[in-house]
């Protein structure tokens, strides 16, 4: 994840465990229980609601430190580049706002050592005209600092700061209509990077030409056409927003055996019609 402004570090961590919603339970610490950290589930919140329903889904903080957190939550807009780099703005701001829809609780959480709580993220569509679209946001649970005095010479004509170093965990929160028209992505672009006149890279240029959210899967297959020794690169799990366009990099083992190759990329949109395939050759001397 990229940073999130200057002073808040985005930081996702997967629990499965569940607990009773705004209850706040408690875990004993002894010398079996270390001080891990924040942890926060899901890191991806996925809606499919029609203009007049409401649905509800939770989200667990639990606090896996030997001392007493604080965190307010927030609701932020954002938008996404090719390289999928996040950037943050108001909620209520966005082109795709979601936040204006949603509904959080509890805001404002303490939580003792071992003790976890819910919360309640509800999403209310209403029944109207422009609602039956694809949406999204981020909710943000941020820890609450206390900002420290700052200690300063009256005849210091110099001006001080006070900077509270704070974390920030981000949910991200898609809500995708079920009665998507169009689910449509492309393969634009399938082609091979070189370093130093050496196949280097394979570069992967996806579109989402749809109108709704796509959920996808992508893998390139490499072939040694002299040997018939094939391997699977990197498999890439992402999210592409409707309109959208990403760049996908896989890189080539750092030792390939000479000959002809032969890579495929594959990309599983979720459609139940097709797969999206690209080929390409090269050679490595």
């Amino acid at each position: 994840m990229k940073t999130f402004i200057q002073l808040f570090i985005i930081t996702l961590f997967l629990d499965v465990s569940s607990l009773t919603a705004f209850s706040q339970t408690a875990i004993p610490f002894d010398s079996a229980l270390k001080d891990v950290g924040v942890a926060v589930s899901p890191s991806h919140l996925n809606f499919n609601v029609k203009p007049g329903e409401s649905k509800t889904i939770e989200v667990k903080v639990t606090n896996e430190t030997k001392s007493k957190r604080s965190f307010k939550v927030t609701l932020k807009d954002f938008d996404m580049d090719k390289s999928g780099a996040s950037s943050f703005m108001s909620a209520g701001t966005g082109e795709h706002s979601l936040s204006t829809w949603l509904n959080i609780s509890p805001t404002f959480m303490e939580l003792q050592p071992g003790a976890s709580q819910k919360i309640r993220v509800t999403l209310t569509l209403p029944d109207s005209e422009g609602t039956n679209r694809a949406a999204w946001c981020a909710m943000m649970v941020e820890e609450a600092k206390e900002r420290q005095k700052l200690e300063t010479d009256p005849n210091d004509q110099k001006i001080a700061f006070g900077i509270t170093p704070s974390t920030a965990f981000g949910i991200w929160i898609y809500q995708n209509p079920p009665n998507v028209a169009v689910k449509k992505v492309e393969i634009v672009n399938f082609a091979l990077q070189k370093l130093n006149n050496k196949p280097r890279n394979i570069e992967l240029t996806l579109v989402n030409k749809g109108d709704g959210i796509s959920f996808c899967t992508t893998y390139v297959e490499l072939t040694n056409t002299n040997t018939g020794k094939t391997q699977r690169l990197l498999v890439k799990r992402f999210t592409l927003l409707p309109g959208y366009t990403r760049n996908y990099l896989f890189s080539l083992p750092e030792k390939l055996d000479k000959g002809k190759y032969s890579a495929v990329g594959v990309l599983d949109y979720g459609s139940k019609d097709e797969v999206q395939a690209a080929e390409l050759e090269f050679k490595v001397e």
